[in-house]
């Protein structure tokens, strides 16, 4: 690359920076956006050219951040660097939003609860299972990881699960699982493994007070919607 070559990237970068700064991301286009981004993992090239690609690749600023480590190699211009960097971004996310909670999380109501758990989803494309486990008020005790894969796989050692309640000494507890490539509607197998949960813990006194489904910006509380509500009575 030329010196004046170079000396054009160095003030176009420099320039981005102070926009950055004084304006903030919010009105910076998605474009810009990602080219500002791949500055940091690609230090001395035209990174514009590949903010489209991923762009063309992926749809959106969505999609691009919600792309696997391996989805963003095969875009024309990734390096190993910048799929990694872009990769980490909703994890980063989810812990940013869990490190502001409060100490005590009352979830009490469904709302509360969806607001809560679609933190954990930002940017998971596999299917992830979550159990709340609640004291007597709704004040959230530990939100625990049960495992990956549909419900039929990863409820299917109902003693782990049972001991991950006691354990935690929960008076109530709610499920929480995501449909990353779907829609937030139970599937026969997500309701009949609910439905068998609800009694089993009701024999050792335990509350299952609802099912979280989660699919992008759309969710489901089986425990206040319809024809579902049955599964918790």
């Amino acid at each position: 690359m030329s010196q004046q070559k170079e000396n054009v990237h160095k003030n176009h970068r420099s320039r981005m920076r102070a926009t950055i700064r004084q304006t903030g991301v919010e009105s910076i286009p998605d474009i810009n956006l990602l080219e500002y981004l791949l500055f940091y993992s690609i230090p001395r090239k035209d990174t514009n050219e590949i903010a489209h690609n991923l762009l063309d690749a992926f749809g959106s600023l969505n999609g691009v951040l919600n792309a696997s480590y391996e989805q963003l190699l095969e875009v024309e211009g990734m390096g190993e660097n910048s799929a990694l960097l872009i990769s980490l971004i909703p994890g980063i996310c989810r812990r940013y939003v869990e490190s502001g909670e409060g100490k005590k999380i009352n979830l009490s109501e469904p709302e509360d609860v969806v607001n809560y758990i679609k933190t954990k989803y930002y940017g998971e494309n596999k299917e992830v299972f979550y159990l709340l486990c609640l004291d007597a008020l709704g004040n959230l005790i530990n939100c625990c990881k049960l495992g990956e894969g549909t419900a039929e796989t990863v409820l299917f050692d109902k003693r782990s699960v049972l001991e991950t309640a006691f354990r935690n000494k929960a008076d109530t507890v709610i499920f929480a699982h995501n449909h990353p490539n779907g829609v937030a509607a139970p599937s026969k197998t997500d309701m009949d493994t609910t439905g068998e949960f609800v009694l089993l813990f009701r024999k050792v006194g335990i509350r299952l007070a609802d099912h979280i489904i989660i699919a992008g910006n759309d969710t489901i509380s089986l425990a206040t919607t319809g024809k579902y509500t049955l599964l918790f009575r």
